[in-house]
């Protein structure tokens, strides 16, 4: 947007801009200084564990206890049965999670040094590194790994299958991100059309196959209304506001930070 690529949204453009959430439409760069909306979103998912609540029932919430946990993805009992995605983004919002960091995207040293030392522990209790989550559905099904830190649409496909599995809300926060669509200033497009493919792809019937088919949150509010509950409860998204009220949104690293955590992380998977 600061580059002058992008343009700003006319919302009034868009029938079913009305229906999506408002906590989507105010994230960071989402909107200007003057309230021109540059962002379309359009759908938005979790990060979080994954895990076989038969072989670790003690992190089945109860009625009066909250046991999902981040935790389970550094419990020394599971040795050889986790996973965890091999991206600094991702261990980076767990460890951040644990640890109480104020912007796990933007350590202090003396946080960044008690993560270290949590990635350091985790990697000798790991099964692997994923960075493709068709191994890690694979290896949930198996049985092979216990949990794992994952994405809506592995519910999906396990859930398909028969596996018992279920999807996290952990007690630390689950994480969120959030897709959309923007438009750009020298688009040479009918403006017309790209104004109509936004207004489609928000509407509550898109919001309603992408919740069934991939497991996603929708933008528009009104796509949950068309989903079985029982859907939306295996997915962990029965009540999207209040889930987005309690959830942490994936920031923008800095590149510098980046490369810090790049070189840090790539250091503790080689055994440093």
């Amino acid at each position: 947007r600061d580059a002058g690529v992008l343009a700003p949204i006319d919302t009034s453009r868009l029938s079913n801009w009305v229906d999506v959430f408002p906590s989507l439409k105010t994230l960071p760069g989402s909107q200007d200084e003057t309230g021109k909306d540059w962002f379309v979103p359009a759908d938005w998912g979790n990060s979080s564990v994954l895990f076989r609540p038969d072989l670790a029932p003690e992190y089945v919430d109860t009625a009066t206890e909250k046991n999902e946990s981040w935790a389970i993805l550094f419990d020394e009992k599971y040795a050889g049965r986790l996973g965890i995605f091999d991206s600094v983004d991702g261990v980076m919002a767990v460890v951040g999670s644990l640890i109480g960091a104020e912007n796990a995207f933007d350590m202090t040293d003396a946080e960044l040094e008690e993560a270290t030392a949590m990635l350091r522990k985790q990697r000798e209790l790991l099964r692997f590194y994923w960075t493709d989550q068709s191994s890690v559905e694979q290896a949930l099904a198996s049985g092979e790994l216990v949990a794992s830190y994952a994405w809506n649409s592995a519910v999906v496909s396990l859930k398909e299958q028969g596996v018992n599995i279920k999807y996290m809300v952990p007690k630390e926060g689950i994480w969120t991100w959030v897709c959309g669509m923007v438009l750009l200033s020298d688009r040479p497009g009918d403006e017309d059309k790209a104004y109509e493919f936004m207004d489609a792809w928000i509407s509550p019937e898109s919001g309603k196959n992408l919740i069934e088919m991939y497991g996603y949150g929708s933008g528009n509010a009104r796509a949950f209304d068309m989903v079985a509950p029982s859907v939306l409860e295996e997915l962990g998204i029965s009540d999207p506001v209040v889930m987005m009220a309690n959830s942490h949104f994936f920031g923008e690293i800095e590149p510098e930070v980046r490369e810090k955590y790049i070189t840090l992380f790539d250091e503790i998977k080689a055994g440093f």
